[in-house]
């Protein structure tokens, strides 16, 4: 021994292992509770979003509004897969279409929509103008000509009980790495 103090073998290796874990779960936490990774699939949030773009998606405290990135679930479409679109409406609203000019119009009001691929010149399933339903959003894909979104009846107003949070950042690939 020396002097008034033992040796546990290993045992800068075992404070080691710990800080490891520990930061470990601290991001697991993070990551689950304030905002997780996920990856795009599909072309619909063009030019916003791309194919395989990994974005950051922020759940909780999490309340939608006019203009956010969503991402949610719908396990009736695509097996459940976890689709990414733009809110435009939100419960209550009027949502209209006129597919001639390409203009999207929420309570009579022309939207200004600097984010889109597009003009929106297909209508979908979805009879126009539409009320969008208590507890639900009218959500539109960026890429307007070749998303499906709220204007087929498949998707149609989202509840938002399925929304799984709002897309706050890219952060792959780094050459489109941004805030949303």
């Amino acid at each position: 021994m020396n002097g008034n103090k033992e040796t546990v073998p290993f045992q800068g290796l075992y404070e080691w292992m710990q800080s490891i874990v520990m930061v470990f779960l601290v991001i697991l936490g993070l990551l689950t509770f304030i905002g997780r990774p996920m990856g795009v699939h599909g072309y619909s949030m063009m030019p916003t979003l791309f194919e395989d773009d990994r974005m950051i998606v922020r759940s909780i405290l999490y309340t939608p509004d006019r203009g956010d990135v969503v991402v949610f679930s719908r396990n009736d479409f695509e097996e459940g897969a976890a689709l990414v679109k733009r809110v435009i409406a939100l419960e209550g609203d009027v949502v209209d279409l006129d597919t001639v000019t390409g203009t999207v119009y929420v309570n009579g009001t022309p939207q200004q929509e600097p984010y889109i691929n597009d003009l929106t010149r297909r209508a979908g399933s979805m009879h126009f103008p539409f009320t969008v339903p208590e507890g639900h959003l009218f959500v539109l894909g960026d890429n307007r000509n070749h998303s499906t979104d709220s204007r087929d009846l498949a998707i149609g107003a989202v509840d938002e009980r399925e929304i799984i949070g709002q897309v706050v950042a890219v952060i792959l690939p780094f050459n489109r790495a941004r805030l949303i």
